[in-house]
């Protein structure tokens, strides 16, 4: 999956809780001071919540961890047992390769599945300060206002259960992510190893066809 993409999920999930919290906020400080009943306020507004588009520019998230480059020199040396089967090795490297490419499809799905749910989560922002912007336009203290103010901490409530399942949804993906790391990480590992065997089996086949000619002239000279 593109790594610019995973970026954005803890901006997403960053944002859609800061506006949350910067509804609360307001509210809390509206039941404080008390709302005049002959000059209801419209909120302004808010700059939180237009940062939880994707495509706004968002500070830079910590970046997912990435399998290291093979051409980089501070790469491991990976030591060849003795005992090492290259038909083990060859299937162990293939499983790893069908085990990483399942992960990706899943975390495609779960990517795909987060940003609906951010969908959902960012209508029902909307809807908390729509409710609010109903209840700060009633008179103070008033039935109505008392109605529409149970009906703006409903949504507010259902915002917050809605977050709490973004953040869980962002925990699984970081996981996932991290388990493809892991298995990318090992498969470059065993790749070096087989690399390095073939190499090894290399050299001594051309060794042994050296010693052979070497042992054939002499025979020869004899």
């Amino acid at each position: 999956m593109n790594t610019s993409i995973r970026f954005l999920i803890p901006t997403i999930f960053l944002s859609l809780g800061v506006c949350l919290i910067s509804c609360n906020d307001e509210i809390t400080s509206a039941d404080e001071s008390g709302l005049k009943k002959d000059s209801p306020s419209i909120p302004p507004p808010d700059p939180s919540f237009a940062s939880s588009n994707p495509t706004t520019p968002t500070p830079t998230p910590m970046p997912p961890s990435l399998p290291p480059d093979p051409s980089n020199g501070d790469q491991p040396s990976f030591s060849i047992p003795t005992d090492i089967d290259p038909e083990d090795l060859s299937k162990r490297i293939k499983e790893i390769g069908e085990k990483i490419e399942r992960l990706e499809k899943e975390s495609e799905f779960h990517h795909n599945e987060f940003y609906q749910m951010v969908g959902v989560q960012k209508g029902i922002l909307n809807e908390v300060k729509r409710k609010k912007t109903v209840m700060k336009s009633k008179p103070y203290g008033s039935e109505e206002q008392l109605k529409a103010q149970k009906e703006f901490e409903d949504q507010k409530k259902l915002g917050k259960e809605r977050l709490k399942i973004l953040k869980e949804k962002n925990v699984f993906l970081s996981q996932l992510t991290k388990s493809i790391t892991e298995a990318k990480n090992e498969q470059l590992a065993l790749q070096k190893i087989q690399e390095d065997l073939q190499k090894r089996n290399k050299n001594k086949s051309t060794n042994k066809n050296e010693n052979t000619d070497k042992t054939t002239t002499q025979d020869k000279k004899n």
